[in-house]
């Protein structure tokens, strides 16, 4: 599974520019191609957008060392932005067009908040998609990559949702593919995309942040529940139904207040999710949460606050290979980026070499390809770093 899981609860903010376009959504021209039933009434075209504009990069999916994609979103125009797509071939990211919702005369705010990566010819995008309006519905936007474009494939309304975003997805086989949202958790059976039935929710407050695939029967959703106080909540897919399954509330001897961002495994007895717990007297106190499943419980796993951490460290990411090998990403307020890595044994924070103009280090995603290689991007300060089996290093931000 090479995933990509989106982190809804981070305020995004606009970064520099990019040079990459949008282009429009067509007939597929090779590869595997999704059947296009007729689209959503709220879809009303697509459009081509000009390269350029400001842009920002939102969520990264590797396949292998050669084949890698980050998506997100830019502004080329006066008015609305547009999803973007980038794609490395081992040496350098490079702009591929994508299709957007929307035409010239009626421009919209589209992007994509995740990606999924399963073969070459098999990747999917998500995100979201509005009107340009003061208070716009928000739509699912959901995107196909077959190997020669990417393709705008409908997505269905969920029971008691007229509206709603993406913001998580996992790929398995070009028939198994999940998406999370506001709405619940898709499937794609190879013809369509069709709703799950509805995870369970825990009253006001709930919001559910992270996904993981291990199998079609064994899914994890991770986020927290709560107004005041937080608690983290994890929920499980058997292949037929959803179960709360408890995870600890008592840190360190007390109760505090937690929340679990991401999740991610190798098998179904190594599972990790990651998060915070408030570890001082006010709510801005944070130190990092991992927390990992066995097969049978969940059990909290002693992990550093990073290196020249401040008062709030969290981890918003996490990508396990095996039983001897993760990563954990997130941020500490510090200027060294917060990247962890488990080793078997432990979890420790690891160095990386940054340029030194950056104001801040945060880092959202991490994806794994193999103990060799790896991908932490940023969404602030164009901030992508690669794993090359002994250090983390910068790479260059795709760019005009």
């Amino acid at each position: 599974m090479r995933a990509g899981i989106g982190l809804a609860a981070v305020v995004i903010a606009i970064a520099a520019v990019l040079g990459a376009g949008c282009g429009t959504a067509g007939p597929a021209g090779g590869g595997r191609s999704p059947a296009s039933p007729a689209p959503s009434p709220a879809v009303t075209g697509t459009m081509v957008a000009p390269a350029g504009g400001a842009g920002r990069l939102l969520a990264i999916a590797a396949l292998s060392e050669s084949d890698a994609w980050a998506v997100g979103s830019h502004t080329p125009l006066p008015k609305g932005t547009y999803p973007l797509t980038e794609r490395w071939d081992g040496k350098r990211w490079t702009a591929v067009p994508c299709p957007s919702p929307g035409s010239t005369a009626q421009p919209v705010r589209s992007d994509l908040k995740a990606v999924a990566i399963d073969a070459p010819d098999d990747a999917w995008a998500v995100g979201q998609w509005s009107p340009i309006e003061h208070v716009a519905p928000v739509y699912p936007l959901i995107e196909h990559w077959n190997g020669a474009k990417w393709n705008i494939v409908p997505a269905p309304r969920a029971r008691g949702y007229l509206t709603g975003g993406l913001s998580a997805v996992a790929a398995i086989s070009p028939t198994q593919a999940w998406a999370l949202g506001d709405g619940g958790v898709l499937r794609w059976d190879g013809t369509r995309w069709r709703y799950l039935p509805s995870p369970p929710r825990t009253g006001l407050g709930t919001d559910l942040t992270g996904m993981a695939v291990i199998s079609a029967r064994d899914i994890w959703l991770v986020g927290s529940k709560g107004m005041a106080k937080y608690h983290a909540l994890a929920e499980h897919w058997d292949g037929s139904k959803w179960t709360i399954v408890p995870t600890p509330n008592a840190i360190n001897g007390r109760t505090r207040n937690n929340n679990l961002y991401a999740v991610g495994g190798s098998s179904g007895s190594n599972v990790w999710a990651v998060g915070w717990y408030q570890s001082g007297p006010i709510g801005i106190d944070h130190s990092t949460l991992i927390e990992h499943w066995d097969g049978t419980r969940w059990q909290v796993q002693p992990s550093p606050d990073g290196l020249r951490a401040r008062a709030d460290s969290q981890l918003f990411a996490v990508a396990a290979l095996s039983r001897s090998s993760a990563w954990a990403a997130g941020s500490n307020e510090g200027p060294v980026p917060l990247i962890e890595r488990w080793d078997g044994v432990r979890w420790t924070a690891l160095p990386s070499r940054l340029q030194s103009h950056l104001p801040t280090a945060d880092l959202y995603q991490v994806v794994a390809v193999d103990p060799r290689y790896a991908w932490a991007l940023g969404w602030f300060d164009h901030l992508i770093v690669k794993w090359n089996g002994t250090s983390w290093r910068q790479v260059r931000y795709p760019g005009p």
